[in-house]
């Protein structure tokens, strides 16, 4: 009778297998908008609203890219830098796309709800753009934006509260690719899924702005 009991918990407590990157995209695919970008993304931004765009100086880095984290899965890499601006305007911060490009998708919801915008470089390459953390978005689908188009702003620190956690910063990422169509933010757990689809943003902010 105890072998049986032992059975029957070991059975209902068994730890599930992490779900992979491979396995878990196809789910997210429906959200995801396959069009192109109408002009080419030839200069570069800062994402936020501060004096002058171009100058890093104007935000502060929260958590860096490549670091080994422990919220969703344990043991994942963070795909992006967390940030904020250095002196924001206004404590409701508006978040910007960084060059001109198509927003292809916005997922998730709650803490989570992200917008990734499409940019086209001029030698023809493909990159993508991904701000997670956003209380309220103002774009869809299929929509063509530049510098200029709030695109969303960010939780001020009494609404990330509501969660539990400090989701009020912006969490960037810089996209290789969007084959994953938005897993790969939680499911990449060596470096060579991180640099498969991810650049380090703060790599290509030097190098853009």
């Amino acid at each position: 009778m105890k072998l049986i009991l032992f059975s029957l918990l070991f059975l209902y407590f068994k730890p599930i297998a992490p779900v992979t990157i491979e396995q878990d995209k196809e789910r997210w695919k429906p959200y995801y908008t396959d069009a192109a970008p109408n002009a080419i993304a030839d200069s570069w931004l800062l994402p936020f609203d501060v004096a002058n765009r171009k100058d890093m100086k104007q935000m502060k880095v929260i958590s860096i890219f490549g670091d080994h984290r422990d919220s969703y899965l344990k043991g994942h890499i963070h795909t992006a830098i967390d940030i904020n601006p250095s002196k924001p305007k206004s404590k409701y911060i508006g978040v910007f796309p960084m060059a001109k490009g198509i927003i292809c998708s916005v997922h998730l919801g709650e803490n989570q709800r992200t917008v990734v915008v499409k940019h086209k470089l001029s030698n023809g390459q493909i990159i993508f753009t991904s701000y997670k953390h956003l209380k309220e978005v103002y774009v869809q689908n299929g929509q063509q934006v530049d510098q200029l188009t709030q695109i969303a702003r960010l939780f001020t620190p009494a609404e990330s509260k509501k969660y539990g956690g400090d989701y009020h910063h912006l969490h960037l990422e810089i996209r290789k690719s969007f084959d994953d169509y938005g897993c790969a933010s939680w499911l990449t757990m060596n470096k060579i899924q991180l640099n498969l689809r991810f650049y380090n943003p703060l790599l290509f902010m030097k190098e853009k702005l």
